[in-house]
Order: C-alpha cells, then structure tokens, then sequence
C-alpha cells in the first residue's frame, strides 16, 4: 500500500472535547480545588506552599472558553457549564489572585477574592468536588456536535439528561465511524420545545428533514441560537 494512502485510524470512542479525566488526574484536580476553596474561605494563608494549585484551577476554568483539549467540554459539564463570558473573567481572576498572594499584595488580594466570590466560584468548585454539577429542575441542553474531519456537519439536537451521555450513545451506533465531539451546549427549560425553534431558525442550512444535521460554521449556529435561548 501507498504510505500516502494508509488509513488513519481512530483510536478513541470519544469526540474531541469529551475525553473522560484519568482518575489520578481528577484527584489532583480536586485538590487544586479544595486549597482555591480554603482560600476563599480563609485567605491567603491557605495556598501559601500551593500556589500551583491556583493555576491548576485556573487551567481548568481556561480550557472550557480555549475549547482547545480533549477534555474542555468534560471539564466545562463538572463546572457546570458557566458561561463563556464568565469562564475567561474567573480565569483572569485566580491568574490575579495567584499574582497578589505571592507578591504579598493584599488589597489586591481582596480584590480578586470578591470577584470569584461575585461570580460563585465556591459554588461551582464545591459542585465540582462532589461530582454533582448545577442542574436546574425541568430543564434539558441543547447541543451542538460535530467531528473534527467535519466541523461544519453539526448535528444540533436537544436531550433531558446530560450531553456526554447523548453523544455517548450517538457514538456506539453502528453508523458512526468517527466519534462526535461537543461543540456547545446550552442548559434549558422545555428544551424539547426549544430544540424545535432552534431547527426553524436553522432550516436553510438543513440537510434533510428527517434528520438533525446542519451544514454550516458552529460559530454561525451558536450565533442564532444563543440569540434565541436569551428570549426563553
């Protein structure tokens, strides 16, 4: 066989984004979290020696808004998918709070203390360590997939439990070659209803009818719909 022609192999059953954490890994990260916790809490006290551990959790909070590694739609779920907005200014904000506490700056300090406070980081972080992340009663996501050799064939439908258990099971169809990653997600109330809407406003770039793909930019799609899911 040609080298030029050989197959390229798919080794994972998960779509980028949606690689689960290795448990050594998620153990580190739980412990990042509790010292960014007990500073809030406590101080500046709590993460001297541990000042890593801020930007272990900064880290984390960065790759939901980058969506850059394998696990940022994984991570951005056990956060409880807070927005992009919001993401970037509490990464900002612990890359501050690890710069005042190591320069000994402590109005500074503070500062940055109120805002991840403002932005309910210790209610994220406490969700996160417990492994339940926000759910609101009576709401469902609305997801956008897609693969990485066909990023703009999005597969955009709606589900009443969690994304990754959607696209888990979209994956293990016989079909499926390549595995689906997230795109975005977007936590809503009758999201079955809104999943509707969200196709109508999606219409000219359907494929087929019968089926719930769409051929156009994510970036293009995610527009629309977040247009539409602030009127809800």
């Amino acid at each position: 066989m040609d080298p030029t022609q050989r197959i390229r192999r798919i080794e994972q059953k998960w779509g980028f984004g949606m690689a689960p954490v290795k448990s050594t890994v998620q153990r580190e990260r739980v412990e990042a979290v509790r010292t960014v916790l007990a500073t809030l809490e406590h101080g500046r006290h709590a993460a001297l020696g541990r000042l890593d551990d801020l930007s272990t959790v900064k880290g984390l909070y960065t790759r939901t808004f980058k969506k850059d590694q394998w696990d940022w739609f994984t991570v951005w779920g056990q956060l409880g998918f807070p927005a992009y907005q919001v993401a970037r200014q509490v990464s900002g904000s612990l890359l501050h709070l690890r710069r005042c506490i190591r320069d000994c700056d402590a109005p500074g300090t503070a500062q940055a203390t109120a805002a991840l406070i403002a932005h309910d980081v210790p209610g994220m972080l406490d969700r996160f360590v417990s492994g339940m992340p926000e759910r609101k009663p009576d709401h469902g996501f609305i997801y956008v997939l897609s693969t990485r050799e066909m990023p703009r064939m999005l597969k955009i439908g709606y589900t009443d439990r969690d994304v990754v258990t959607r696209a888990r099971e979209i994956n293990s169809s016989t079909g499926v070659a390549v595995p689906y990653g997230a795109r975005g997600a977007w936590m809503v109330p009758h999201a079955r209803h809104v999943e509707a809407e969200v196709h109508a406003r999606l219409s000219d770039f359907r494929v087929r009818k019968d089926r719930e793909f769409f051929h156009m930019d994510f970036a293009d799609a995610a527009v629309i719909i977040d247009a539409y899911v602030k009127t809800v």
